[in-house]
């Protein structure tokens, strides 16, 4: 039996946009739902998802809703 390893990335840009980078459509789908990010995860290459953090959370090893 193999053993199958998820994991994902958080990239920040200069222009201070954060991208979430993953594999695993469901997942997506769910921090989607929860309002994490601004638009639809999109189908890149390699079957990576991507989409743009919105700006009401950051991400510190797990997603937090920011303070106003």
């Amino acid at each position: 039996m193999a053993k199958v390893i998820k994991s994902f990335q958080v990239t920040e840009f200069d222009d201070g946009s954060i991208r979430v980078i993953n594999s695993d459509k469901r997942q997506m789908a769910r921090w989607f739902a929860l309002d994490y990010f601004v638009d639809k995860p999109q189908l890149a290459q390699q079957g990576l998802y991507v989409a743009l953090l919105s700006q009401d959370y950051y991400f510190s090893a797990g997603f937090r809703k920011r303070t106003k």
